[in-house]
């Protein structure tokens, strides 16, 4: 992970307040609907061309198939821009890249599907896009091959423009509907965003080559992105507490994705959010004050004697067992900070030992994420609390 180096007079107020982007809504909407179909005609033209009646399949990858965080030395060599190539080759003409598509085996062919799943092109769930725009920059740091900084360059436009007025950002851009257009900052997508935009702001390596232009519409974004984070910090009782997975694009409330994941608190998602947000330099006394009480609600909720683990059948269980914790449940009751879980039938249930087996184990129900948080934050605290 690239450490954030704060857009320092920014976030402290030195510089005057960027003004709100002017784009409605609607016009944002319109925006994506044009990108969308864009896509399509191009796809279908390609199609058109390579004679197929077809598309063929991509192939298939959970991690794309390479490292983005492979040495300096890789991306020196031919084996790291074949990858390149692949991977360019796998880029949609509005810029991003799909999910669990192997971009490690051979270019894309004319014709050929451009994700494994095609109603997630493109997205920035799982890594997509920001992974590929990662190892592109650093495969053109080493090459200065133009084609490498120029599909970097797209994919960042891609991302400004698929930014929410509010700051928000979907999971998937072009808008692909349900859950995916929520404000997402499950599986790190909004953190990751946020990485890859502040690194372009500053023109960082290996972002240092992205115009003068595009730095500044990064600037504005990622003041507008943190702006999004700190007013989608669940509020109870006018205390700041954590955030949900996943946040309404309009009204910026908590929501729930799929049936079995409820409108909660999330744990995993809000600690690597926090994670993030103390790695800023000289942050704005607002920031600190949502670190500090995150940092809290993660001490209050603490789950101490109980361990998630395998049974002797292989199945996921929770058990008391002695001196076992600091544990988190994924998921709290909004209000009662009581843990929660949810079935495929949509029930929300306090005991995870009520669920059906199938979701018992096909979901990490209990984290250990927030430690990291409660690790970390007394070195913050001392650099910028004293």
């Amino acid at each position: 992970m690239y450490r954030l180096i704060a857009l320092s007079l920014l976030l402290c107020g030195a510089l005057p307040a960027l003004a709100a982007t002017e784009q409605s809504l609607p016009e944002y909407r319109a925006l994506s609907q044009s990108l969308a179909q864009a896509d399509k005609r191009a796809f279908a033209q390609e199609l058109k061309s390579s004679g197929r009646k077809q598309p063929l399949a991509a192939p298939h990858s959970n991690k794309f198939g390479f490292d983005p965080d492979a040495p300096d030395e890789f991306f020196q060599t031919a084996e790291a821009r074949r990858i390149a190539d692949i991977i360019i080759s796998y880029q949609t003409p509005s810029g991003g890249w799909s999910k669990r598509t192997d971009m490690s085996v051979a270019p894309r062919l004319p014709g050929q599907m451009l994700g494994v799943e095609k109603h997630y092109i493109p997205t920035f769930d799982n890594g997509a896009t920001t992974t590929q725009i990662w190892f592109l920059a650093r495969t053109y740091n080493a090459s200065q091959e133009p084609r490498y900084a120029r599909a970097v360059e797209q994919a960042i436009d891609l991302i400004i423009k698929a930014q929410y007025p509010n700051g928000g950002w979907p999971q998937n851009f072009p808008l692909t509907g349900g859950y995916h257009d929520y404000i997402t900052y499950n599986d790190k997508a909004m953190g990751k965003l946020l990485e890859v935009i502040e690194s372009a702001a500053v023109r960082r390596a290996p972002l240092q080559f992205v115009s003068p232009e595009q730095a500044s519409q990064a600037q504005q974004s990622f003041e507008q992105g943190i702006q999004a984070v700190l007013d989608t910090q669940v509020m109870v009782d006018g205390k700041r507490t954590i955030w949900g997975a996943q946040h309404d694009a309009s009204t910026l409330a908590p929501i729930n994705a799929r049936k079995f994941e409820p409108t909660a608190l999330a744990t995993a998602e809000s600690a690597d959010l926090v994670e993030l947000l103390m790695q800023l330099e000289n942050p704005s006394e607002a920031l600190k004050q949502a670190i500090v009480a995150a940092h809290d609600w993660f001490t209050a909720n603490r789950i101490y004697g109980y361990s998630w683990e395998k049974d002797q059948d292989g199945h996921n269980v929770l058990i008391s067992k002695e001196g076992a914790g600091p544990l988190w449940s994924r998921f709290y009751e909004i209000g009662s900070n009581k843990p929660v879980v949810g079935d495929r039938d949509g029930s929300v249930h306090y005991d995870v030992m009520e669920i059906s087996q199938e979701r018992r184990d096909g979901y990490a129900w209990y984290t250990n994420n927030p430690k990291e948080v409660l690790k970390d934050f007394p070195e913050w605290r001392e650099q910028h609390l004293q």
